[in-house]
């Protein structure tokens, strides 16, 4: 007994050293971002909150400026080295002269602390999303470690669904969607889409079943009657035949008294 307490709070405790670390190093890595990214604050805001969707129209401007590129690229129809670097050269041109037009447009004054509490948040989430991915590299350089045979397996089953779908699907379609779909998911994400379509599906299938397992409507009784069940008189007729004489019997209940005649 005192062997296994000690082992789970030697565990309990690795576990809470851990995620200390872990949250030091992801406060370093906001501050590291919030220096970095101080010149781009005024741009990655208003794109932070296109991707989030704070107004109910960002969805369709999403949609929108993906959808026109994709065509654009479709009518171009440019070899892949082409859009390569084009691409490439775009990022160029956005990193070296954004910066400068940033500079003109933008001044200090306008900066506030609500805009600088979004900033730290933002930087918080970069951070964190650099930290899952790391850990996944970790846990897959782990599993090629330990489980060679199993890291073997998933990786030639992802890489094998990749390559049929890159072949029995067109690419730049492919792209669209995988383009739009990451786009979308902060806003999904942020909106809380996906827990709300499974509420309201949870709502509509119990409705359905309640529909479908309610009991026939019953069959009420007139109050102002005061004639009871047990008061409902029966008569039970004999008819004759040719060698049996007649018999009308008669049973009649009235409240708790019972009678019976034989004629």
């Amino acid at each position: 007994m005192s062997t296994g307490a000690g082992d789970s709070f030697v565990t309990s405790t690795t576990v809470m050293k851990k995620s200390h670390i872990k949250s030091d190093e992801i406060k370093q890595r906001t501050s590291e971002l919030k220096q970095s990214l101080a010149i781009w604050r005024n741009i990655l805001l208003p794109l932070n909150n296109l991707l989030e969707w704070e107004h109910k129209y960002d969805p369709m401007v999403i949609f929108g400026i993906i959808t026109f590129i994709f065509i654009f690229i479709l009518q171009a129809n440019p070899p892949v080295l082409t859009l390569v670097s084009c691409v490439v050269l775009i990022f160029v041109l956005i990193d070296l002269l954004v910066p400068i037009a940033i500079r003109i447009l933008f001044k200090n004054d306008h900066w506030t602390s609500a805009k600088e509490a979004k900033f730290t948040r933002l930087c918080e989430r970069i951070a964190n999303f650099e930290e899952h991915i790391k850990e996944l590299c970790e846990s897959a350089l782990k599993m090629r470690k330990e489980r060679p045979l199993m890291y073997l397996m998933v990786g030639a089953i992802f890489l094998a669904f990749i390559a049929f779908c890159g072949q029995r699907i067109d690419n730049l379609l492919l792209s669209y969607l995988t383009t739009l779909t990451t786009c979308l998911i902060p806003g999904i994400r942020n909106r809380q889409v996906i827990p709300f379509m499974r509420q309201q599906i949870v709502d509509f299938w119990n409705n359905k079943k309640s529909s479908n397992s309610s009991p026939a409507p019953n069959v009420s009784v007139s109050s102002s009657n005061p004639v009871s069940i047990s008061s409902i008189r029966t008569t039970a007729v004999v008819r004759p035949t040719s060698y049996q004489p007649t018999h009308t019997l008669y049973s009649t209940t009235s409240y708790g008294i019972n009678k019976s005649k034989a004629q």
